[in-house]
């Protein structure tokens, strides 16, 4: 693949999506190629057969490579599921150098000092985001290289996920014959594509409603404070509907994008739909109002379970900006009513912005985490092509300021 290149693949319980982008000269980048294939093997985010899972992998990319005219070797990879977690770490290091000033090796020995938490075997560090340091006790500071000082503190926020879970996500992609460049955590990925920089500065959550989970990323004074998953998504809405009216999931999935809404008031008295019912051949009409009474408590579990992860991170009332809800599940109708009304909070439904001439096949939200994983790879690109032009003093500023990609690309 080329340099200039970089490709996302968003692996998730309903559907597998890539993303291929260019990146020109200014870095700016330009979409090229999409694929979309529906998803196997995988539920709640987990991969539980490899080998259907890596075959939708390899449709999905194919159709990429077909649109885009690129060999793809290479992809971003967003991961999931409710085995995330995450924890705000700090390191300390003292400043030994004879004029105390603090250079890079210092900064990377306390990043190394911030990542050494106490986690159980079966658990392994996916991102150690550096959120702001200290020099001798002065908080707040964003590029200590170069300051002068005895202590260099920082905060770290790590995020862990299961070993097996995330192996397997790593099994499926290498079977389908290609290379992992980097994993992302689908939130973080997602907040990329859909938030405002006015937003991250006043705090905010994002809740990425997936097929068989919910992701969710808070954000304060720029920075990820808090991440997580819940194990409730769209393809639980399916389930219930399917249940509730004695129909295939096919033809739930069909009913609830067509006709579905989570407030009772947005149906009309009068309205209908039409569902088939499984051994019957042919459709009945059914009030709209009994589809949207099965799809509202499930959608307000929903939204309750978001409330208690925010509650739980302890930023509820450091969140102006709000909610932003993205993913396929934020579509319903009412959606962001209901979630303001849950959780007290402003809502607003986020769709893939800052990307110059996007197609629109990718605004819609549920291809944000995918659109997201591009924009990450190519700040990475960015910031590796400028350290391979200049070594110098304005050099190693760039890559300070790229840090905070540097740490959510690799890991």
């Amino acid at each position: 693949m080329a340099r200039d290149c970089v490709v996302g693949l968003d692996v998730g319980t309903t559907k597998i999506c890539a993303i291929v982008a260019e990146i020109d000269s200014s870095g700016q980048i330009h979409i090229v190629g999409f694929g979309q294939s529906p998803s196997q093997g995988i539920r709640k985010g987990v991969v539980v057969d490899i080998d259907s899972a890596a075959q939708a992998i390899v449709t999905c990319v194919n159709q990429a490579r077909e649109t885009s005219g690129y060999e793809i070797n290479r992809v971003i990879v967003g991961v999931t599921g409710e085995h995330i977690a995450s924890l705000n770490s700090r390191g300390v290091v003292a400043i030994t150098h004879p004029n105390r000033e603090i250079t890079e090796s210092d900064v990377e020995r306390v990043h190394d000092q911030s990542r050494v938490i106490v986690l159980p075997p079966d658990r392994e560090i996916v991102h150690a985001i550096p959120r702001s340091y200290s020099v001798d006790g002065q908080s707040g500071v964003r590029f200590p290289v170069g300051m002068c000082g005895t202590r260099l503190e920082v905060e770290t926020h790590v995020v862990t996920g299961a070993v097996t879970f995330l192996q397997n996500v790593v099994k499926c992609v290498q079977k389908a014959g290609l290379v992992i460049e980097a994993t992302v955590l689908q939130p973080i990925a997602t907040a990329e594509a859909v938030l405002l920089p006015d937003e991250r500065n006043l705090g905010v959550v994002v809740a990425d409603i997936g097929g068989g989970t919910t992701d969710i990323a808070i954000f304060a004074e720029g920075d990820i404070v808090y991440s997580s998953a819940v194990a409730v998504g769209g393809s639980h809405v399916t389930r219930d509907i399917s249940i509730g009216l004695r129909t295939a999931a096919e033809e739930a999935e069909r009913v609830k994008i067509n006709h579905g809404a989570v407030i009772l008031s947005d149906a009309g008295q009068e309205e209908l739909f039409s569902v088939t019912s499984l051994g019957s051949d042919s459709p009945s009409d059914l009030e709209r109002r009994r589809l949207v009474e099965i799809i509202e408590p499930r959608m307000h579990e929903l939204f309750s379970l978001i409330k208690k992860e925010i509650l739980k991170s302890g930023h509820y009332n450091l969140l102006p900006a709000g909610v932003v809800l993205s993913g396929g599940g934020s579509l319903l109708l009412g959606a962001a009513d209901l979630c303001h009304s849950v959780t007290g909070m402003p809502t607003r439904i986020g769709a893939p912005n800052g990307v110059p001439g996007l197609p629109d096949q990718i605004k819609a939200p549920l291809h944000s985490t995918a659109v997201g994983l591009v924009l990450y790879g190519s700040r990475a690109h960015r910031r590796a092509e400028q350290i391979a032009k200049d070594g110098s003093l304005l050099g190693r500023l760039h890559r300070w300021l790229n840090r905070y990609a540097a740490h959510v690309i690799g890991h």
